[in-house]
Order: structure tokens, then C-alpha cells, then sequence
């Protein structure tokens, strides 16, 4: 009856999803010190365009439409994670991620890992700039990352004892200890702001350069803000002085917020606009695909359920419970019917797609009767009331509506709590949540999204809600070992606390979503084809139409 009910139901399916990458605050650890390795210098590969690859044109504005535009710009420590990769064309990263997982320089032109003196010594891009003439250097990273630990948002700041300019172009990194995630959550993770402006802006006082930074931001990118209405547009003009000669090949970007997928679908259609950024529409995706639209498909989302489980009052703090609510959940037909086979229903922390997933590994397939029977066996035989919070987008609202229709058959009532982007981020990054929240996650090529969103240290899902046992824990350090120097490595590790989150029924998966960007057939950009955080406009560019 339930199955029925729902592909009524979801006879017409609308998704828009986030991707999720913020910042996070650390927590002190203590590690002994690893034997000496010291890897080679890493240096950016060389690119250049097959016969197969048109050339380039240069000019043009690409007009963009996404269903969350930037609200803070380029304060760094209240970013949401939208904030960050929509702001690429104006700060750019450290480093960046390949199409295989692996960090690759970008404002850094190499890096030197000493694990005998426990030392990260950055070697950085000489003759960069910032928008407002001020020179990228060493200073101006050590600035940077003293914001990050000063404001408790450095991933893994923890493991930084001290910050040491050697010289105008490098920075060595004392620290505690080290692990093969440092390097991506110190590389990857940080998009430098002039110090200059910033302290200018604010004449000495912090609030005002705080201020000041959430509307503006002087970076090294290709772009530089030209226009920005909140909830409107943002729009961004070529940097006529950026350091790679001849680039970018855009005159522009101009990014429209357009969070209905109907109204974007149409307008896509009617052609005003070029790329419409991260679509997981299923619908919107198949029409507009057999329409001759080109889709950059990317990983996906990994889509889960997390409980305020670390709260001793909550329901969710009994294991029978939460064991109770992922039997009560039949996965494969919530993602037949709202996926129309293009969602993947997932039984573990990990998709396929993901090295880390374990074959054959189903802790608790849909089951009722066992539910209910968890259920009595935590003294809530009749069930129980309880939230869940989700943002307002379709898509959420349909998983849902699912997931309601089939917690209701063993007994539990849940109210959605529907928020507005503002009070979802702000709850599930920041202040926190109670009961249920419906959530989702990026899915790295690196495997390194298992401590970005639910390690010890998380970046994103920070709040501390959710229960993580020690027995999870330990083998998420365990996998951090500083004998293992890259993920291939730590993977046996990874995949036991993959396991034991199973085990803990920690959080609930859900499925993983096809997330991608839809674009006019004349555009070309790599945007989503890696990661959703993953984008160089810098390369971006359009044939003649």
C-alpha cells in the first residue's frame, strides 16, 4: 500500500540539492611522531588540448543560474558551502583536486612533507597578485591561515604549532604530527583574501573589516566581483592582470538565483541562460538531456538521515532506535520511484563509485517487523513523535514525504520542520540541530569526505549532535596513521570505519543523487565533472552562437 501511495505521490519529481562544504573546528589530538619520509616536490601537470578538443574563443558573458548564490563573499570563517566554490572565479584555492582524486597545485607551485622534523613547507606561485595590487606571498598564506585557527574554522588546526615565514614565497608549517588528509584539508580547503583589504576596509576595527568582507572580495582569481545583489545576482568581469597569460577566455559571469527547477528549466529552455549549476532535478535532467542540453554528470550526493544522537534526552541516543529507523525505511523503492533510476539506494557510508565501499556489506535491508520489535525493545512500543529538518527544495520535501509514509507503519510520526537555506545551514553547520535531519554530502574522489563530513574532526557536519562511539573513532585515526602517505594506503582502515558506523547505525543512508550541470551544447566547462566544489572558470568558455 505504502509503495503505491508514494509513486502517486511522486508522479512529478523536482530536486534541487546543495553541495555541502564548509569549515570545521577542530579538536585537539595528540600524535607521536612518524618515521622520516620525504615525498618529492608536487608540481602542477601540464595540459594541453587534444586535436579532438576545439580551440578556445575568447569573449563572451556566461550567463549562469544556480538555485543558492553567494551571501557571504569572502569572509572565509561564515562561509556556507556554496559560499566557497561559487566564488572560485574571484578566490582561488591553495590547491585543487584531478580528476582521480589527487591534490594538484594551483596557488601553491609545490609542497615538501617532512615527517621526521614534522614539517609542510608550501612553495608558493611567484608573481601573483590580488585584486588590489598587493602581492600573494608567504605573509599573506601565514595571514590567512592564523584567521582560520584564530576563528576556530582551519580543518585540523590542531596539528599546527606554529607558522613560520622562510621567505617572500614560503611558508613552513610546524606541527604536532601529520596524516595524509592534512595536505588536502590545508590545500584544498583554503581560498586566501588579501590581508591589505582587508584590514584597510576596517580602519582597525575587526567588526567593520568582518563587515566589510561579507560584501566584497579581493582575491588572486580570474574574476573580480563586479555587481552583487543577495538572493539576486552576483556578477563577475575578467581580471585584465591575472597570472596566466592569455586567460580567462570569458569577458564575464553572471550568476542569477533562480530556485524554483521549474522556472530554471524553462529558462534554460527559452535560452536565457548558458548553465544552470547543480542540478539534481531527475526530471529536469532526462528532458532537458533528450532536448540536445549538455550535462556534465558528476559523483553525486551522498543523501543521509543524522540524528541529535550525542543529546542523552533524545530518542535517537538509544541504538535500538536508530536501528529501528533505518529497517523501517525500504531504500531501493523510496530511489526507484523518486530517482527514476538514476539514484543509487545505499546500505552503508559509502556508494559503489566510492573506494572505500564494502561489497556485500547491508546491515539492516528493510524490515517492519524487526523495527517495530527494536522499538518495543527500547520501551517505545506505540512509537513516538518526532522532527525532522529539511531545507525547502522539492527534492527534500519528496524524500521526505516518503520517509514519513514509512516511519509512520512502525509507530513514528514525523512533523517536517521545511527552513529556508539561511536557518538550514545555519542549524546543520553552525548552531545545530534537534531530533532528525535530512541531509546530504559531497562524495570525494579521494575518500577523505569520511573525515571532512563525519571524522573526528568534521569540516561540514560540526555541531556536534551526532554520536559518534570510540570504537568509530578510533579507527578513523587508526586510518590516519602517519605510516599511510595517500589514500590507496589507509583504505583497509577506511573501509573498517565505514563498517563500524554500519555497525553503530550512526547516521542513516539514504541514496546517492545524480547531481550535475546542465549547459547550452556551445559552452565548455569542467563544472561538477570532478566534485560539485570543483571548478575552474578560468577555463571556461564558449563557441560562437
Amino acid at each position: 500500500m505504502i509503495k503505491k501511495l508514494l509513486f502517486i505521490s511522486f508522479a512529478v519529481i523536482l530536486v534541487s540539492m546543495i553541495v555541502f562544504v564548509g569549515c570545521g573546528e577542530p579538536e585537539e589530538t595528540a600524535t607521536s611522531a612518524p618515521p622520516a619520509t620525504t615525498p618529492a616536490a608536487t608540481t602542477p601537470a601540464a595540459t594541453t588540448p587534444t586535436s579532438a578538443e576545439p580551440t578556445p574563443v575568447t569573449g563572451g558573458i556566461l550567463r549562469a543560474i544556480a538555485g543558492a548564490i553567494p551571501k557571504n563573499l569572502g569572509y572565509g570563517p561564515e562561509k556556507a558551502p556554496n559560499d566557497n566554490y561559487q566564488m572560485l572565479p574571484v578566490i582561488e584555492r591553495l590547491c585543487e583536486w584531478d580528476e582521480k582524486g589527487n591534490v594538484i597545485p594551483w596557488l601553491a607551485e609545490s609542497w615538501d612533507v617532512d615527517t621526521t622534523a614534522l614539517t609542510l613547507t608550501w612553495h608558493l606561485r611567484k608573481g601573483v597578485k590580488f585584486h588590489d595590487g598587493t602581492d600573494w606571498n608567504a605573509e599573506a598564506l601565514r595571514w590567512n591561515y592564523q584567521m582560520g585557527i584564530d576563528t576556530k574554522r582551519l580543518a585540523d588546526a590542531a596539528y599546527v604549532k606554529s607558522l613560520e615565514v622562510v621567505d617572500a614565497n614560503t611558508l613552513r608549517m610546524h606541527l604536532t604530527g601529520f596524516n595524509w588528509v592534512l595536505i588536502e584539508n590545508f590545500g584544498l580547503l583554503m581560498q586566501p583574501i588579501s590581508p591589505t583589504a582587508f584590514e584597510k576596509a576596517g580602519g582597525g576595527d575587526i567588526e567593520k573589516s568582518k563587515a566589510w568582507a561579507r560584501l566584497n572580495a579581493v582575491g588572486t582569481g580570474p574574476f573580480t566581483v563586479s555587481e552583487f545583489q543577495r538572493d539576486v545576482v552576483i556578477k563577475f568581469t575578467r581580471n585584465p592582470n591575472y597570472w596566466q597569460p592569455g586567460k580567462p577566455y570569458l569577458d564575464g559571469i553572471e550568476l542569477r538565483y533562480i530556485p524554483d527547477p521549474m522556472v530554471a528549466a524553462a529558462t534554460m529552455e527559452a535560452g536565457e541562460a548558458d548553465m544552470w549549476f547543480d542540478v539534481s532535478a531527475v526530471q529536469n535532467l532526462l528532458d532537458l538531456q533528450k532536448k540536445g542540453f549538455k550535462i556534465n554528470w558528476g559523483p553525486g550526493m551522498f543523501q543521509c538521515m543524522l540524528f541529535d544522537s550525542a543529546n542523552p534526552e533524545s530518542p535517537f541516543a538509544n541504538k535500538k532506535v536508530r536501528e529501528a529507523v533505518e529497517y523501517a525505511i525500504d531504500r531501493p523503492a523510496i530511489a526507484g520511484m523518486l530517482g527514476q533510476g538514476l539514484y543509487e539506494p545505499l546500505h552503508q557510508m559509502a556508494s559503489k563509485t566510492w573506494p572505500g565501499y564494502i561489497e556485500g556489506y547491508d546491515p539492516r535491508p528493510y524490515n517492519v517487523a524487526k523495527a517495530k520489535q527494536l522499538l518495543a525493545e527500547a520501551g517505545l512500543p506505540t512509537g513516538f513523535k518526532t522532527t525532522i529538518l529539511l531545507s525547502d527544495a522539492a527534492a527534500a520535501r519528496d524524500a521526505v514525504a516518503a520517509l514519513q509514509a514509512y516511519l509512520g507503519e512502525v509507530g513514528i510520526t514525523v512533523e517536517p520542520d521545511v527552513a529556508d537555506l539561511g536557518r538550514y545551514f545555519g542549524s546543520v553547520f553552525g548552531t545545530g540541530y534537534k531530533n532528525i535531519v535530512f541531509t546530504a554530502s559531497g562524495i570525494n574522489p579521494s575518500t577523505t569526505d569520511l573525515y571532512t563530513h563525519f571524522g573526528p574532526r568534521p569540516v561540514t557536519f560540526r555541531t556536534g549532535n551526532m554520536y559518534k562511539s570510540p570504537e568509530f573513532l578510533a579507527k578513523c585515526e587508526a586510518a590516519l596513521d602517519p605510516k599511510y602517505m595517500d589514500k590507496n594506503q589507509a583504505l583497509p582502515g577506511i573501509k573498517e570505519a565505514v563498517r563500524q558506523a554500519g555497525e553503530d547505525a550512526m547516521l542513516i543512508p539514504l541514496w546517492r543523487t545524480p547531481n550535475s550541470a546542465i549547459m547550452m551544447p556551445y559552452v565548455h566547462s569542467n563544472y561538477f565533472l570532478i566534485h560539485g566544489i570543483i571548478w575552474t572558470p578560468v577555463d571556461d568558455w564558449m563557441e560562437k552562437h
